[in-house]
Protein backbone atom coordinates (compact mmCIF):
# COMPACT_ATOMS: atom_id res chain seq x y z
CA UNK A 1 0.00 0.00 0.00
CA UNK A 2 1.37 3.51 -1.12
CA UNK A 3 0.92 6.12 1.78
CA UNK A 4 2.44 8.88 -0.61
CA UNK A 5 2.87 9.84 -4.18
CA UNK A 6 6.71 8.30 -5.44
CA UNK A 7 9.40 11.06 -5.12
CA UNK A 8 12.67 10.61 -6.57
CA UNK A 9 14.40 10.81 -3.42
CA UNK A 10 14.22 12.54 0.19
CA UNK A 11 16.30 15.70 -1.05
CA UNK A 12 14.07 16.49 -4.13
CA UNK A 13 10.88 16.03 -1.52
CA UNK A 14 12.71 18.34 0.84
CA UNK A 15 13.37 20.93 -1.89
CA UNK A 16 9.87 20.92 -3.37
CA UNK A 17 8.63 21.49 -0.08
CA UNK A 18 10.64 24.58 0.05
CA UNK A 19 7.89 26.26 -2.33
CA UNK A 20 5.25 26.23 0.14
CA UNK A 21 4.33 28.38 2.54
CA UNK A 22 4.14 26.45 5.62
CA UNK A 23 1.53 28.50 7.11
CA UNK A 24 -0.65 28.52 4.42
CA UNK A 25 -1.97 25.00 4.82
CA UNK A 26 -2.30 26.02 9.18
CA UNK A 27 -4.72 28.74 8.02
CA UNK A 28 -6.85 26.09 5.75
CA UNK A 29 -6.90 23.90 9.10
CA UNK A 30 -7.93 27.30 11.17
CA UNK A 31 -10.43 27.55 8.09
CA UNK A 32 -12.02 24.32 8.52
CA UNK A 33 -12.55 24.67 12.19
CA UNK A 34 -14.36 27.80 12.46
CA UNK A 35 -16.65 27.13 9.37
CA UNK A 36 -17.99 24.53 12.76
CA UNK A 37 -18.85 27.96 15.03
CA UNK A 38 -22.60 28.33 16.18
CA UNK A 39 -22.54 31.74 15.00
CA UNK A 40 -25.70 32.89 17.72
CA UNK A 41 -23.39 30.83 20.92
CA UNK A 42 -19.94 30.21 19.04
CA UNK A 43 -19.44 27.16 19.67
CA UNK A 44 -17.71 24.94 18.12
CA UNK A 45 -19.23 21.83 17.61
CA UNK A 46 -17.97 18.65 16.15
CA UNK A 47 -19.81 17.51 12.87
CA UNK A 48 -18.65 14.32 13.84
CA UNK A 49 -19.74 13.84 17.28
CA UNK A 50 -22.27 16.65 17.30
CA UNK A 51 -20.67 18.04 20.85
CA UNK A 52 -17.91 21.19 22.05
CA UNK A 53 -14.73 19.43 22.28
CA UNK A 54 -13.79 22.23 24.52
CA UNK A 55 -10.41 20.75 24.59
CA UNK A 56 -10.27 21.15 21.04
CA UNK A 57 -11.57 24.66 21.09
CA UNK A 58 -8.96 25.63 23.52
CA UNK A 59 -6.15 24.54 20.96
CA UNK A 60 -7.73 26.32 18.08
CA UNK A 61 -7.29 29.46 20.24
CA UNK A 62 -3.47 28.58 20.32
CA UNK A 63 -3.35 27.95 16.58
CA UNK A 64 -4.94 31.51 15.33
CA UNK A 65 -2.29 33.16 18.08
CA UNK A 66 0.40 31.22 16.34
CA UNK A 67 -0.67 32.08 12.49
CA UNK A 68 -1.18 36.14 14.25
CA UNK A 69 2.44 36.26 14.79
CA UNK A 70 3.51 38.47 11.49
CA UNK A 71 0.21 38.07 9.84
CA UNK A 72 -1.35 41.66 7.92
CA UNK A 73 -3.02 43.82 10.08
CA UNK A 74 -6.87 42.52 9.23
CA UNK A 75 -5.82 39.14 9.19
CA UNK A 76 -4.61 39.58 12.84
CA UNK A 77 -7.39 41.85 13.91
CA UNK A 78 -9.53 38.80 12.76
CA UNK A 79 -7.38 35.95 14.60
CA UNK A 80 -7.20 37.86 17.60
CA UNK A 81 -10.89 38.15 17.68
CA UNK A 82 -11.83 34.54 17.50
CA UNK A 83 -9.27 33.97 19.98
CA UNK A 84 -10.93 36.40 22.45
CA UNK A 85 -13.76 34.91 21.43
CA UNK A 86 -13.13 31.52 22.09
CA UNK A 87 -11.47 32.22 25.61
CA UNK A 88 -14.88 33.34 26.50
CA UNK A 89 -15.97 30.19 25.82
CA UNK A 90 -13.42 28.17 27.25
CA UNK A 91 -13.99 30.27 30.66
CA UNK A 92 -17.78 29.47 30.91
CA UNK A 93 -17.29 25.35 30.68
CA UNK A 94 -15.17 25.93 33.87
CA UNK A 95 -17.31 24.28 37.05
CA UNK A 96 -16.47 22.90 40.15
CA UNK A 97 -16.57 19.20 40.47
CA UNK A 98 -19.17 18.12 42.73
CA UNK A 99 -17.83 19.01 46.55
CA UNK A 100 -14.44 18.51 45.60
CA UNK A 101 -11.79 21.19 45.66
CA UNK A 102 -11.15 20.77 41.88
CA UNK A 103 -12.55 22.99 38.93
CA UNK A 104 -12.28 21.27 35.74
CA UNK A 105 -13.59 22.47 32.14
CA UNK A 106 -16.61 20.56 31.06
CA UNK A 107 -17.17 18.30 29.39
CA UNK A 108 -14.10 16.47 29.49
CA UNK A 109 -14.33 12.95 31.18
CA UNK A 110 -18.64 14.33 31.46
CA UNK A 111 -19.63 13.14 28.42
CA UNK A 112 -18.73 10.11 27.02
CA UNK A 113 -18.85 11.20 23.42
CA UNK A 114 -16.40 14.23 23.95
CA UNK A 115 -14.28 11.23 23.74
CA UNK A 116 -11.25 12.62 26.14
CA UNK A 117 -10.92 13.09 29.16
CA UNK A 118 -10.45 16.61 31.99
CA UNK A 119 -6.87 16.09 32.13
CA UNK A 120 -6.25 16.67 28.17
CA UNK A 121 -9.04 18.97 28.05
CA UNK A 122 -7.84 20.93 31.29
CA UNK A 123 -4.39 21.26 29.90
CA UNK A 124 -5.09 22.28 26.77
CA UNK A 125 -7.77 25.16 27.91
CA UNK A 126 -5.36 26.35 30.76
CA UNK A 127 -2.77 26.40 27.83
CA UNK A 128 -4.71 28.46 25.61
CA UNK A 129 -5.64 30.75 27.96
CA UNK A 130 -2.27 31.58 29.33
CA UNK A 131 -1.28 31.94 25.75
CA UNK A 132 -3.79 34.33 24.88
CA UNK A 133 -2.47 36.32 28.25
CA UNK A 134 0.98 36.37 27.71
CA UNK A 135 0.72 36.35 23.78
CA UNK A 136 -2.28 39.06 23.31
CA UNK A 137 -2.00 41.01 26.35
CA UNK A 138 -2.07 44.50 24.91
CA UNK A 139 -5.04 43.38 22.69
CA UNK A 140 -7.42 42.57 25.28
CA UNK A 141 -9.76 44.65 26.40
CA UNK A 142 -11.63 45.60 30.16
CA UNK A 143 -11.04 42.82 32.48
CA UNK A 144 -10.14 39.99 30.72
CA UNK A 145 -6.84 39.30 31.05
CA UNK A 146 -8.06 39.44 34.63
CA UNK A 147 -10.99 35.98 33.66
CA UNK A 148 -8.58 34.58 31.45
CA UNK A 149 -5.88 33.99 33.97
CA UNK A 150 -8.06 33.40 36.70
CA UNK A 151 -9.65 30.32 35.03
CA UNK A 152 -6.30 29.07 33.62
CA UNK A 153 -4.37 29.20 36.61
CA UNK A 154 -7.43 27.89 38.77
CA UNK A 155 -7.39 24.81 37.05
CA UNK A 156 -3.83 24.24 36.93
CA UNK A 157 -3.72 25.07 40.69
CA UNK A 158 -6.55 22.86 42.09
CA UNK A 159 -6.39 19.97 39.03
CA UNK A 160 -3.22 19.89 36.88
CA UNK A 161 -0.90 19.88 39.44
CA UNK A 162 -2.29 16.47 41.37
CA UNK A 163 -2.82 15.00 37.53
CA UNK A 164 0.99 15.18 36.56
CA UNK A 165 1.86 13.16 39.70
CA UNK A 166 -1.02 11.00 40.28
CA UNK A 167 -1.81 9.84 36.18
CA UNK A 168 -0.78 6.47 34.90
CA UNK A 169 -0.48 7.35 31.53
CA UNK A 170 2.94 9.20 30.44
CA UNK A 171 1.02 11.20 27.65
CA UNK A 172 -1.38 12.45 30.14
CA UNK A 173 0.60 13.78 32.65
CA UNK A 174 2.64 15.07 29.93
CA UNK A 175 -0.17 17.41 28.74
CA UNK A 176 -1.26 18.65 32.05
CA UNK A 177 2.15 19.92 32.52
CA UNK A 178 1.66 22.07 29.26
CA UNK A 179 -1.35 23.53 30.69
CA UNK A 180 0.16 24.18 34.41
CA UNK A 181 3.72 25.31 32.80
CA UNK A 182 2.01 28.20 30.86
CA UNK A 183 -0.23 28.84 34.13
CA UNK A 184 3.11 29.20 36.37
CA UNK A 185 4.64 32.18 33.47
CA UNK A 186 1.02 34.06 34.47
CA UNK A 187 1.40 33.50 38.02
CA UNK A 188 4.73 32.67 39.14
CA UNK A 189 3.06 30.17 41.66
CA UNK A 190 6.21 27.84 42.71
CA UNK A 191 4.15 24.83 42.86
CA UNK A 192 3.06 24.94 39.39
CA UNK A 193 6.85 25.10 38.33
CA UNK A 194 7.42 21.85 41.00
CA UNK A 195 5.13 20.37 39.13
CA UNK A 196 6.74 20.72 35.96
CA UNK A 197 9.71 19.14 37.08
CA UNK A 198 8.73 16.33 38.97
CA UNK A 199 6.64 15.33 36.16
CA UNK A 200 9.37 15.38 33.01
CA UNK A 201 11.35 12.98 36.86
CA UNK A 202 8.77 10.82 36.78
CA UNK A 203 8.35 10.54 32.90
CA UNK A 204 12.04 9.86 33.30
CA UNK A 205 11.41 7.16 35.39
CA UNK A 206 8.87 5.39 33.43
CA UNK A 207 10.84 5.33 30.20
CA UNK A 208 12.38 2.33 29.00
CA UNK A 209 16.61 1.63 28.47
CA UNK A 210 15.39 1.31 24.41
CA UNK A 211 13.75 4.91 24.74
CA UNK A 212 10.11 3.40 24.36
CA UNK A 213 7.32 4.50 26.68
CA UNK A 214 4.36 2.08 28.28
CA UNK A 215 1.29 3.92 26.96
CA UNK A 216 0.13 3.05 30.44
CA UNK A 217 2.56 2.90 33.05
CA UNK A 218 0.72 2.37 35.83
CA UNK A 219 -2.33 0.59 37.43
CA UNK A 220 -3.14 -0.27 33.46
CA UNK A 221 -6.42 -2.84 33.30
CA UNK A 222 -4.84 -4.91 30.72
CA UNK A 223 -1.12 -5.82 30.24
CA UNK A 224 -1.43 -4.91 26.37
CA UNK A 225 -1.99 -1.22 27.04
CA UNK A 226 1.79 -1.03 28.55
CA UNK A 227 3.02 -1.97 25.64
CA UNK A 228 4.41 0.79 23.71
CA UNK A 229 2.82 3.56 21.03
CA UNK A 230 3.15 5.05 17.66
CA UNK A 231 0.44 7.51 18.15
CA UNK A 232 1.35 8.73 21.27
CA UNK A 233 5.17 8.64 22.13
CA UNK A 234 6.06 11.87 20.18
CA UNK A 235 3.74 14.16 22.09
CA UNK A 236 5.28 13.08 25.55
CA UNK A 237 8.53 14.45 24.61
CA UNK A 238 7.26 17.41 22.91
CA UNK A 239 5.02 18.38 25.68
CA UNK A 240 7.85 18.45 28.13
CA UNK A 241 10.22 19.99 26.55
CA UNK A 242 7.69 22.75 25.98
CA UNK A 243 6.63 22.57 29.98
CA UNK A 244 10.46 22.63 30.91
CA UNK A 245 11.35 25.71 28.67
CA UNK A 246 8.46 27.25 30.24
CA UNK A 247 9.26 26.70 33.51
CA UNK A 248 12.91 27.04 33.83
CA UNK A 249 13.68 28.78 30.68
CA UNK A 250 15.21 27.31 27.55
CA UNK A 251 18.76 27.14 28.91
CA UNK A 252 17.94 25.38 31.93
CA UNK A 253 15.49 23.20 29.72
CA UNK A 254 17.88 22.48 27.04
CA UNK A 255 20.05 21.15 30.13
CA UNK A 256 17.11 18.40 30.58
CA UNK A 257 17.35 17.31 26.95
CA UNK A 258 19.57 14.73 27.49
CA UNK A 259 17.43 12.86 29.78
CA UNK A 260 14.88 12.39 27.22
CA UNK A 261 17.95 11.51 24.41
CA UNK A 262 16.58 7.38 24.52
CA UNK A 263 12.79 8.56 23.85
CA UNK A 264 13.83 10.73 20.71
CA UNK A 265 16.15 8.19 19.33
CA UNK A 266 13.24 5.57 19.68
CA UNK A 267 10.98 8.08 17.59
CA UNK A 268 13.30 7.72 14.98
CA UNK A 269 13.30 4.25 14.72
CA UNK A 270 9.63 4.58 14.60
CA UNK A 271 9.70 7.07 10.98
CA UNK A 272 10.07 5.80 8.35
CA UNK A 273 11.72 8.26 5.35
CA UNK A 274 8.49 9.21 4.56
CA UNK A 275 7.35 10.41 8.04
CA UNK A 276 5.13 7.15 8.67
CA UNK A 277 5.67 5.58 11.61
CA UNK A 278 5.87 2.22 12.20
CA UNK A 279 1.86 1.65 12.91
CA UNK A 280 1.50 -2.28 14.29
CA UNK A 281 3.35 -1.01 17.66
CA UNK A 282 0.54 0.30 19.39
CA UNK A 283 -1.16 -0.43 22.70
CA UNK A 284 -4.21 1.06 21.23
CA UNK A 285 -5.11 -0.61 17.96
CA UNK A 286 -8.80 -0.07 18.11
CA UNK A 287 -7.98 3.66 17.70
CA UNK A 288 -7.50 3.66 14.27
CA UNK A 289 -9.55 2.18 11.44
CA UNK A 290 -6.05 1.65 9.06
CA UNK A 291 -2.44 0.02 8.81
CA UNK A 292 -0.98 3.29 9.72
CA UNK A 293 -1.95 6.92 10.73
CA UNK A 294 -1.08 10.55 11.06
CA UNK A 295 -2.70 11.94 13.32
CA UNK A 296 -0.09 11.80 15.48
CA UNK A 297 2.27 14.29 13.37
CA UNK A 298 1.50 17.91 14.52
CA UNK A 299 2.89 15.97 17.93
CA UNK A 300 5.97 14.65 16.07
CA UNK A 301 6.47 17.86 13.97
CA UNK A 302 6.44 19.50 17.28
CA UNK A 303 9.59 16.86 18.80
CA UNK A 304 11.80 17.29 15.71
CA UNK A 305 11.15 20.90 15.68
CA UNK A 306 12.54 21.15 18.86
CA UNK A 307 15.10 18.71 18.46
CA UNK A 308 16.88 20.83 15.24
CA UNK A 309 16.23 23.68 16.87
CA UNK A 310 18.09 22.23 19.63
CA UNK A 311 20.75 20.70 17.58
CA UNK A 312 21.06 21.34 13.95
CA UNK A 313 20.75 17.97 13.93
CA UNK A 314 20.35 16.66 9.75
CA UNK A 315 18.47 13.59 11.39
CA UNK A 316 16.17 16.12 12.70
CA UNK A 317 15.93 18.22 9.68
CA UNK A 318 14.92 15.24 7.87
CA UNK A 319 12.47 13.39 9.87
CA UNK A 320 10.89 17.35 10.37
CA UNK A 321 10.51 17.77 6.76
CA UNK A 322 9.29 13.94 6.37
CA UNK A 323 6.35 14.43 8.95
CA UNK A 324 5.60 17.65 7.81
CA UNK A 325 5.18 16.32 4.02
CA UNK A 326 3.22 13.28 5.09
CA UNK A 327 0.92 15.25 7.70
CA UNK A 328 0.44 17.36 4.26
CA UNK A 329 -0.35 14.60 1.84
CA UNK A 330 -3.32 13.70 4.40
CA UNK A 331 -4.74 17.62 4.14
CA UNK A 332 -7.59 18.14 2.13
CA UNK A 333 -8.24 21.66 0.08
CA UNK A 334 -11.18 22.85 2.76
CA UNK A 335 -8.52 21.96 5.14
CA UNK A 336 -10.02 18.99 6.60
CA UNK A 337 -7.47 16.37 8.19
CA UNK A 338 -7.72 12.80 7.46
CA UNK A 339 -5.91 9.93 9.57
CA UNK A 340 -5.50 7.71 7.25
CA UNK A 341 -5.71 7.00 3.61
CA UNK A 342 -7.23 3.63 2.15
CA UNK A 343 -8.91 0.89 2.97
CA UNK A 344 -10.23 0.54 6.50
CA UNK A 345 -12.89 1.83 9.18
CA UNK A 346 -13.59 5.15 10.27
CA UNK A 347 -11.02 5.99 13.07
CA UNK A 348 -12.36 6.48 16.44
CA UNK A 349 -11.87 10.46 17.04
CA UNK A 350 -12.79 12.79 14.59
CA UNK A 351 -10.99 15.23 12.28
CA UNK A 352 -11.91 17.96 15.10
CA UNK A 353 -9.59 16.91 17.03
CA UNK A 354 -6.82 15.79 14.40
CA UNK A 355 -7.23 19.43 12.80
CA UNK A 356 -6.98 21.17 16.38
CA UNK A 357 -3.93 19.47 17.07
CA UNK A 358 -2.03 21.49 14.60
CA UNK A 359 -1.82 24.06 16.94
CA UNK A 360 1.56 22.27 17.61
CA UNK A 361 2.59 22.34 13.99
CA UNK A 362 1.90 25.84 14.20
CA UNK A 363 4.62 25.76 17.53
CA UNK A 364 7.16 24.64 15.61
CA UNK A 365 6.55 27.29 12.36
CA UNK A 366 10.03 29.11 13.19
CA UNK A 367 11.99 25.46 13.19
CA UNK A 368 9.87 24.43 10.09
CA UNK A 369 11.09 27.46 8.73
CA UNK A 370 14.42 27.28 9.26
CA UNK A 371 14.39 23.63 8.47
CA UNK A 372 12.56 24.49 4.78
CA UNK A 373 15.01 26.87 4.23
CA UNK A 374 18.30 25.03 5.03
CA UNK A 375 17.03 22.10 2.70
CA UNK A 376 17.61 24.34 -0.59
CA UNK A 377 21.49 23.47 0.07
CA UNK A 378 21.88 20.99 2.84
CA UNK A 379 22.49 17.39 1.66
CA UNK A 380 20.32 14.72 2.58
CA UNK A 381 21.12 13.30 6.17
CA UNK A 382 22.73 9.86 5.47
CA UNK A 383 21.19 6.95 5.91
CA UNK A 384 23.14 4.12 8.37
CA UNK A 385 22.88 0.48 6.38
CA UNK A 386 22.80 -1.92 9.32
CA UNK A 387 20.40 -2.61 12.67
CA UNK A 388 19.03 -0.39 14.68
CA UNK A 389 17.31 -2.97 17.93
CA UNK A 390 14.98 -1.86 20.35
CA UNK A 391 15.36 -4.71 23.20
CA UNK A 392 12.54 -3.50 25.83
CA UNK A 393 10.04 -3.37 23.25
CA UNK A 394 11.53 -6.07 20.54
CA UNK A 395 11.54 -4.08 17.74
CA UNK A 396 14.35 -4.21 14.94
CA UNK A 397 14.60 -1.64 12.24
CA UNK A 398 16.70 -2.88 9.08
CA UNK A 399 18.08 -0.29 6.83
CA UNK A 400 19.62 -1.86 3.67
CA UNK A 401 20.30 1.86 2.18
CA UNK A 402 17.42 0.90 -0.21
CA UNK A 403 15.36 -0.71 1.89
CA UNK A 404 14.04 -0.11 5.38
CA UNK A 405 11.53 -2.51 6.95
CA UNK A 406 10.55 -3.16 11.07
CA UNK A 407 10.54 -6.21 12.61
CA UNK A 408 8.74 -7.47 15.84
CA UNK A 409 9.41 -10.03 18.23
CA UNK A 410 8.39 -10.27 21.66
CA UNK A 411 5.52 -8.56 22.75
CA UNK A 412 2.96 -7.78 25.38
CA UNK A 413 -0.30 -10.01 26.34
CA UNK A 414 -3.27 -8.36 23.88
CA UNK A 415 -6.75 -8.79 22.65
CA UNK A 416 -8.63 -6.76 19.53
CA UNK A 417 -8.15 -3.92 21.38
CA UNK A 418 -4.90 -3.62 23.76
CA UNK A 419 -1.78 -4.75 22.60
CA UNK A 420 0.34 -4.88 19.31
CA UNK A 421 -1.84 -6.96 17.44
CA UNK A 422 0.42 -8.77 15.11
CA UNK A 423 4.45 -9.50 15.00
CA UNK A 424 7.23 -10.37 12.61
CA UNK A 425 7.47 -7.95 9.55
CA UNK A 426 5.50 -5.03 10.20
CA UNK A 427 6.41 -2.54 7.68
CA UNK A 428 9.34 -2.78 4.48
CA UNK A 429 9.30 0.98 2.62
CA UNK A 430 11.38 1.66 -0.55
CA UNK A 431 13.19 4.76 0.06
CA UNK A 432 13.58 5.34 -4.31
CA UNK A 433 9.99 5.05 -4.59
CA UNK A 434 8.61 5.99 -1.30
CA UNK A 435 6.30 3.29 -1.24
CA UNK A 436 5.07 0.75 0.76
CA UNK A 437 6.20 -2.51 0.21
CA UNK A 438 4.23 -4.19 3.09
CA UNK A 439 2.64 -3.19 5.26
CA UNK A 440 1.10 -5.16 8.13
CA UNK A 441 -2.67 -4.66 8.47
CA UNK A 442 -4.12 -4.38 12.29
CA UNK A 443 -6.65 -6.90 11.48
CA UNK A 444 -6.66 -10.23 9.20
CA UNK A 445 -7.13 -13.49 9.45
CA UNK A 446 -5.02 -14.77 7.03
CA UNK A 447 -1.52 -12.77 7.48
CA UNK A 448 1.29 -12.34 4.60
CA UNK A 449 5.00 -13.49 5.29
CA UNK A 450 3.47 -15.93 7.98
CA UNK A 451 3.19 -19.61 8.65
CA UNK A 452 -0.42 -20.49 9.39
CA UNK A 453 -2.41 -23.28 9.64
CA UNK A 454 -5.04 -24.65 12.60
CA UNK A 455 -4.59 -26.50 16.01
CA UNK A 456 -7.54 -28.21 18.44
CA UNK A 457 -10.77 -26.58 18.13
CA UNK A 458 -12.71 -23.32 18.28
CA UNK A 459 -13.45 -22.54 21.97
CA UNK A 460 -16.22 -20.14 22.45
CA UNK A 461 -14.78 -19.45 26.14
CA UNK A 462 -11.81 -18.85 24.62
CA UNK A 463 -13.00 -16.09 22.53
CA UNK A 464 -15.18 -14.47 25.34
CA UNK A 465 -13.04 -14.08 27.85
CA UNK A 466 -10.81 -12.70 24.77
CA UNK A 467 -13.37 -10.14 23.33
CA UNK A 468 -16.60 -9.86 25.97
CA UNK A 469 -15.63 -5.96 27.29
CA UNK A 470 -14.66 -5.23 23.41
CA UNK A 471 -18.62 -6.23 22.61
CA UNK A 472 -20.11 -4.50 25.44
CA UNK A 473 -18.16 -1.30 24.06
CA UNK A 474 -19.08 -2.06 20.93
CA UNK A 475 -22.91 -0.95 21.64
CA UNK A 476 -21.32 2.90 22.78
CA UNK A 477 -19.37 2.68 19.39
CA UNK A 478 -22.63 2.08 17.68
CA UNK A 479 -24.49 5.03 19.54
CA UNK A 480 -21.84 7.63 18.80
CA UNK A 481 -21.58 6.41 15.03
CA UNK A 482 -25.49 6.77 15.00
CA UNK A 483 -25.20 9.78 16.63
CA UNK A 484 -22.73 11.49 13.79
CA UNK A 485 -24.88 10.08 11.29
CA UNK A 486 -22.99 6.98 10.20
CA UNK A 487 -26.29 4.83 10.16
CA UNK A 488 -24.83 1.97 8.62
CA UNK A 489 -21.21 2.18 10.25
CA UNK A 490 -23.45 1.92 13.44
CA UNK A 491 -24.73 -1.53 12.55
CA UNK A 492 -21.83 -2.42 11.76
CA UNK A 493 -20.11 -1.93 15.00
CA UNK A 494 -21.30 -5.05 17.01
CA UNK A 495 -20.96 -7.04 14.27
CA UNK A 496 -17.25 -5.86 13.87
CA UNK A 497 -16.39 -6.35 17.53
CA UNK A 498 -18.09 -9.94 17.95
CA UNK A 499 -16.03 -11.03 14.34
CA UNK A 500 -12.46 -9.06 15.75
CA UNK A 501 -12.71 -9.54 19.06
CA UNK A 502 -14.88 -12.55 20.33
CA UNK A 503 -15.40 -15.02 17.01
CA UNK A 504 -11.27 -14.21 15.83
CA UNK A 505 -10.07 -15.31 19.07
CA UNK A 506 -12.49 -18.38 19.74
CA UNK A 507 -11.14 -19.74 16.18
CA UNK A 508 -8.34 -22.18 16.13
CA UNK A 509 -6.54 -20.78 13.68
CA UNK A 510 -2.76 -20.78 14.53
CA UNK A 511 -0.25 -18.23 13.12
CA UNK A 512 3.51 -17.15 13.57
CA UNK A 513 1.73 -13.31 13.38
CA UNK A 514 0.31 -14.06 16.76
CA UNK A 515 2.93 -15.64 18.89
CA UNK A 516 3.56 -12.94 21.54
CA UNK A 517 6.48 -14.71 22.76
CA UNK A 518 8.67 -15.06 19.90
CA UNK A 519 12.67 -14.31 20.69
CA UNK A 520 14.71 -11.91 18.67
CA UNK A 521 18.33 -11.61 17.97
CA UNK A 522 20.43 -9.57 16.21
CA UNK A 523 24.26 -10.51 15.44
CA UNK A 524 26.29 -8.70 13.25
CA UNK A 525 27.45 -5.08 12.53
CA UNK A 526 26.80 -2.40 9.83
CA UNK A 527 25.84 -4.56 6.15
CA UNK A 528 26.89 -7.76 7.97
CA UNK A 529 23.84 -7.64 10.63
CA UNK A 530 21.10 -9.91 10.87
CA UNK A 531 18.11 -10.05 12.56
CA UNK A 532 16.56 -13.75 13.55
CA UNK A 533 13.15 -14.43 14.58
CA UNK A 534 12.39 -17.81 16.65
CA UNK A 535 8.83 -18.36 17.27
CA UNK A 536 5.70 -20.49 17.56
CA UNK A 537 2.15 -21.08 15.41
CA UNK A 538 -0.27 -19.47 18.66
CA UNK A 539 -3.75 -18.87 18.87
CA UNK A 540 -4.24 -15.10 18.76
CA UNK A 541 -5.71 -15.22 22.25
CA UNK A 542 -2.20 -14.15 24.62
CA UNK A 543 -3.51 -17.50 26.99
CA UNK A 544 -3.92 -20.20 23.74
CA UNK A 545 -1.67 -23.00 22.13
CA UNK A 546 1.62 -22.67 20.70
CA UNK A 547 2.55 -24.82 19.00
CA UNK A 548 5.83 -25.65 16.59
CA UNK A 549 9.21 -23.75 15.94
CA UNK A 550 9.64 -21.47 13.03
CA UNK A 551 13.29 -19.69 11.91
CA UNK A 552 13.15 -16.54 10.25
CA UNK A 553 16.09 -14.79 9.15
CA UNK A 554 16.29 -10.84 7.54
CA UNK A 555 20.28 -10.14 5.66
CA UNK A 556 20.68 -7.17 4.08
CA UNK A 557 22.04 -8.41 0.38
CA UNK A 558 24.87 -6.55 -1.49
CA UNK A 559 22.48 -4.83 -3.99
CA UNK A 560 20.58 -3.25 -0.93
CA UNK A 561 18.01 -5.80 -1.06
CA UNK A 562 16.25 -7.33 2.18
CA UNK A 563 16.38 -11.23 2.04
CA UNK A 564 13.67 -13.11 4.24
CA UNK A 565 14.11 -16.82 5.28
CA UNK A 566 11.62 -18.77 6.34
CA UNK A 567 12.26 -21.89 8.12
CA UNK A 568 9.35 -24.03 9.56
CA UNK A 569 11.50 -26.73 11.74
CA UNK A 570 8.52 -28.16 13.67
CA UNK A 571 5.34 -28.00 12.35
CA UNK A 572 3.62 -30.83 14.57
CA UNK A 573 0.47 -30.39 16.09
CA UNK A 574 -0.49 -28.25 13.36
CA UNK A 575 -2.98 -28.84 10.63
CA UNK A 576 -3.13 -27.21 6.99
CA UNK A 577 0.00 -25.62 7.39
CA UNK A 578 0.61 -23.42 4.66
CA UNK A 579 3.03 -20.41 3.94
CA UNK A 580 1.87 -16.98 2.06
CA UNK A 581 4.88 -14.72 0.67
CA UNK A 582 3.78 -10.97 0.64
CA UNK A 583 2.60 -9.97 -2.57
CA UNK A 584 5.15 -7.15 -3.27
CA UNK A 585 8.24 -9.83 -2.58
CA UNK A 586 9.92 -11.30 -5.31
CA UNK A 587 9.80 -15.33 -4.05
CA UNK A 588 13.28 -16.81 -5.15
CA UNK A 589 12.07 -20.32 -3.06
CA UNK A 590 9.09 -21.91 -1.61
CA UNK A 591 8.41 -25.25 -0.45
CA UNK A 592 6.55 -26.99 2.07
CA UNK A 593 8.63 -26.15 5.07
CA UNK A 594 11.20 -23.19 3.77
CA UNK A 595 10.99 -19.91 1.98
CA UNK A 596 13.44 -17.64 0.96
CA UNK A 597 12.16 -14.59 -0.96
CA UNK A 598 13.50 -10.16 -1.50
CA UNK A 599 12.15 -7.11 -1.13
CA UNK A 600 14.31 -4.57 -3.49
Amino acid sequence: MSVLEPNADSADAERALGGVDPREPLRRVLAWIRRHEDPATHAIVCPVHRIEHTGKTANAVILAVELARGAAPEERADLVHFARRQCERIVSRLEREGDSTCFTFRPGRHDPYNCSNSVIDGGACSDALATVCLELSDELEGDERERFTRASVLHAQTYLRYAIVDKGIPAQCAWAMTGAAQAFRLSGHEVLRLACTVGAERIRGQMRADGSLPYHAEGAEHPGAADASAYYHSRVFAFTAFALDAVLGPEAGAAEDSGFAAGLDFLHGLAGPDGVKAGAVEAKPWYWGGPYEVASHPFDIAAFAHEWHRTRAPRARAALLASWRSWLEHLSEDGEVSSFRGRGRRSYQCPMFWASHACWAARALPALEEALAASATAPPAASTVGVQYFADTGLARIDTGAIVAWVRGPRPPGNASHGSPLGGLLRVHARATARDLFLAPRFERRPEGHWSGAAGSVSPVRGWRAGAKDLRFSGWLMRNAWRGGRRLGAAREPLRALRRSVLDYAASTVSTAFDRAAALEVTGTGAGAEVRIVCALAQRASDGARLGRVERTFRIGGDGALEVEDLCIDGRGVRGLWFRAPERAVVVEQGPRRALYRFL
